[in-house]
């Protein structure tokens, strides 16, 4: 996850700047999709890409043609979310 956070964006959505493929997307509201995999039991074994990716799309577009550029850079987002979690770091952006 980039270091970058903007919690000041239109309408209050929190978004997070990850990195998927060659480019930088600003993503809305992966906290609480990570929140809701974490509190749901589910480790970063236990979740597909696809699944980050399909719950990710409620609140983002993602293009077809980068869904796999997707759930591989949410994949890894997921386990550092998840490390961070387990150690004790509560806060992302």
């Amino acid at each position: 996850m980039s270091d970058e956070c903007s919690c000041c964006v239109p309408g209050g959505v929190k978004q997070t700047l990850v990195a998927i493929g060659d480019a930088t997307i600003g993503l809305a509201k992966l906290d609480r999709v990570f929140e809701q995999l974490y509190n749901s039991g589910k480790s970063p074994d236990d979740v597909e890409g696809a699944e980050i990716v399909n719950l990710a799309s409620f609140y983002n577009y993602i293009p077809l043609d980068a869904v796999d550029a997707y759930a591989k850079a949410l994949m890894g987002e997921y386990r550092e979310f998840y490390r961070g979690k387990v150690d004790g770091i509560t806060e992302i952006c």
